[in-house]
């Protein structure tokens, strides 16, 4: 820890460092003028200083440019910042490591003349499980600010984003103030960041949930003014233990219920020689689209899957409820049972197939479209419903609460001068028997946010709770959160996931998440989010993301694209959205459906005067092996994979999903201190491409030992999941 300041501890129960620790005598730090105590090498985990003899992109190690540009120079030993255009620099510190009770300190001394932050975020941190930002502003005849990150954005117009400092009268963001902040890690990240300022404390703030990345980093962001920065040092995971992750504890769990162990994180691997992780693309049905936009009258704008696929296994059918759109916004005014509604009104459809390639549009006879009823739409909303989440619930008491739906509803007026049936432009929900006539909750809405994407809604068993994703209260195109134990009081929303600066990188432009087809598969929250290269290629893609509890999301196969868009031009040439729970398993394969569109995200539309036979969207679908997003490849040359410590149930025997067609595997089984376990050394080999295959040994019944790990040992073989049943 970094002991020079004298600056009185902020009380903060276990968080509070009480101790300073020993310091070698003699043993200096000196940073661009302040002189510091460090502590000795046994007790430190990351110390550094950033000089004022270079400037940072020179420095050892080097400030990255992460963005922009700006005018650097160093004058009287510090460094200055001018002219900032979306300018930031980040050191990286190390590794996220799930901790409780690592010590932490950054120091810095700041001068800025800014007068807005234009949101940048000033000096941050990201660390375990949180980030900090912070920008001081300058008021001309007023008190000078400090800015600190929350959830709505840091700004002078943003009442709270504003730091408390009360604790310190006239602070100029003119002068060179001394900053410090200290905090400590907990496990279950509930910890707080203590600030002081010249010596005075000021506050403990809490900072923000770290949404995407996974770094422990400080940087520097400016959009304006001239900033001067000098002083800066850091003694950071410093000391704590580390912890076994929520993530890994609910892996073993779900291992020992059964569930299948796939290879989307990292969380079971404890060992890799010589294994390559790889990325499998699902393959796109050679007859696709599956459902056209053209076949029916009331879907010729578009026939677009912001909606469900389920397999119901006990009817042994596919279920598809989709949008259909008659017309474009310019076109003739249609008519729902007789009444008029804009041309391009979103109404549910409904599709059925037995072998979810093959779909018919039943006669559902509920709806007059035009004066006919003979059409397969559903009674619905009362209003334009998107992204229709569907949840199959047999369960459910009430068998006319069986099918449930969460969707956008929102009414719009149009130069027709249609009335709309009720104001509206939020989360609505709706029950049914069949799926297809549908009862709309009379106390909608549930979720007073408008939200346009193709929603989520999924039973989680673990938690017992309806999950829902979607953009309600995520402040753009990423993704948030809501849970409801009935389907109808629904937790505030929470932001989970979204872009990042790896994605801008790895293409340029803005890219952010449009969407994200989630399905609990094997245990895991699955998801594929799709990819908008916004003022890139202005196209939407299919990545792949998991996660175990469905709130800590991280991205898979080394975010390479899942499904890709088709060739320019083609059905699914421009645009790529997923259903809701997009995984449907049947047999062994995996159904992947999805909309596309042919025109990407900001290509202009043809009139239908001009081209008669465009239409906006269609539906495919896309294969997989079961399990297959990602496997463990070993080559020509012996490899070897261990997994984590895991308890190996009673009666229970161990199953693979490989393909060894051209090589071989053989499993042994090890102690908790990796040793072999007496007839479980190594098994008989396991050859061929087998999607279940059970794992035999000379040693009778289970392994006998309180915790366990595989070993792998594979040459030319695909290894995609392991399970014990």
């Amino acid at each position: 820890m970094l002991t020079d300041d004298k600056t009185p501890r902020v009380k903060n129960q276990a968080r509070a460092w009480t101790d300073p620790g020993p310091v070698v005598a003699g043993l200096v730090l000196v940073v661009m003028g302040a002189t510091v105590e460090r502590l000795s090498a046994a007790e430190m985990g990351s110390v550094g200083q950033l000089t004022g003899r270079r400037l940072p992109a020179e420095s050892k190690p080097p400030w990255k440019k992460v963005s922009g540009a700006a005018r650097e120079s160093i004058e009287d030993g510090r460094w200055v910042v001018r002219e900032p255009k979306n300018f930031c620099r980040r050191l990286k510190i190390g590794d996220y490591q799930q901790t409780d009770g690592q010590k932490n300190e950054v120091r810095f001394e700041w001068i800025t003349n800014c007068r807005d932050n234009r949101r940048a975020d000033g000096f941050s941190i990201h660390t375990q499980g949180r980030r900090l930002r912070l920008h001081p502003i300058h008021r001309p005849n007023r008190p000078d600010l400090l800015l600190m990150g929350v959830r709505g954005g840091m700004g002078p117009d943003i009442a709270a984003s504003h730091v408390d400092l009360t604790a310190l009268p006239g602070f100029d963001a003119r002068k060179s103030n001394r900053y410090v902040l200290r905090w400590v890690t907990q496990e279950i990240n509930d910890f707080r960041f203590e600030l002081s300022i010249n010596g005075k404390p000021i506050a403990e703030l809490t900072g923000e949930p770290r949404v995407v990345g996974r770094d422990v980093s400080i940087g520097f962001e400016f959009r304006g003014g001239t900033h001067s920065i000098s002083s800066v040092a850091w003694d950071m995971n410093r000391g704590g233990r580390r912890v076994v992750s929520p993530g890994a504890r609910t892996a073993v769990r779900r291992l020992a219920m059964g569930y299948r162990e796939l290879f989307l994180d990292d969380l079971m691997v404890a060992e890799l020689r010589g294994i390559e992780k790889v990325l499998h693309r699902p393959i796109k049905y050679s007859r696709n689209p599956v459902i056209r936009h053209h076949q029916r009258p009331w879907q010729k704008f578009r026939a677009q899957l912001y909606g469900t696929v389920l397999y119901i296994p006990e009817e042994k059918i596919f279920k598809m409820w989709y949008l259909a759109g008659a017309r474009f916004p310019d076109e003739a005014a249609i008519r729902l049972d007789g009444k008029p509604r804009i041309p391009n009104f979103q109404m549910l459809a409904y599709a059925e197939s037995r072998d979810g390639l093959n779909w018919t549009l039943p006669d559902l006879g509920l709806v007059s479209f035009n004066g006919s009823r003979h059409n397969n739409l559903c009674r619905f909303s009362r209003e334009n419903a998107e992204g229709v989440g569907v949840v199959h619930d047999p369960h459910d008491p009430d068998p006319t609460r069986r099918y449930k739906a969460f969707y956008w509803e929102h009414s719009v007026r149009s130069p027709h001068k249609i009335p709309v049936a009720v104001e509206i432009s939020a989360m609505s929900v709706s029950f049914s028997a069949d799926g297809k006539n549908w009862t709309n909750h009379p106390g909608n809405p549930v979720i007073p946010q408008a939200s346009d994407t193709g929603h989520q809604a999924l039973w989680d068993p673990f938690r017992k709770v309806y999950v829902a994703y979607g953009r309600f209260g995520a402040g753009g195109r990423k993704i948030a959160r809501s849970e409801s134990r009935d389907f109808i009081n629904w937790s505030p929303s929470q932001l989970v996931f979204a872009a990042d600066a790896t994605d801008t990188k790895s293409r340029g432009g803005h890219p952010q998440f449009y969407g994200m087809g989630t399905t609990i598969y094997e245990g895991t929250y699955i998801g594929l989010p799709w990819l908008f290269w916004e003022n890139s290629s202005n196209r939407l893609d299919v990545q792949l993301a998991s996660s175990r509890d469905g709130i800590h999301w991280q991205r898979a196969g080394n975010r390479q694209t899942l499904i890709p868009n088709g060739k320019r031009g083609t059905w699914d040439g421009g645009c790529i959205f997923t259903a809701s729970q997009p995984l449907q398993v049947k047999d062994d394969t995996i159904y992947i459906y999805y909309s596309g569109l042919s025109l990407d995200h900001e290509q202009p539309r043809p009139s239908r005067r001009e081209r008669p036979e465009y239409g906006e969207s269609s539906i495919g679908v896309a294969t997989l092996r079961r399990d297959g997003f990602v496997s463990m490849r070993a080559g020509e040359k012996p490899a070897t994979l261990v997994t984590g410590l895991f308890g190996w149930p009673a009666g229970r025997r161990l199953h693979l999903n490989v393909d060894a067609s051209e090589g071989e595997v053989r499993v042994g089984v090890l102690d908790q201190n990796g040793r072999p376990l007496r007839g479980f050394a190594r098994s008989k080999v396991i050859s061929g491409d087998r999607t279940d295959v059970v794992v035999e040994w000379t040693g009778s019944g289970e392994p006998k030992a309180k915790s366990v790990q595989l070993k792998f040992e594979m040459t030319n073989a695909d290894l995609y999941s392991y399970w014990l049943k």
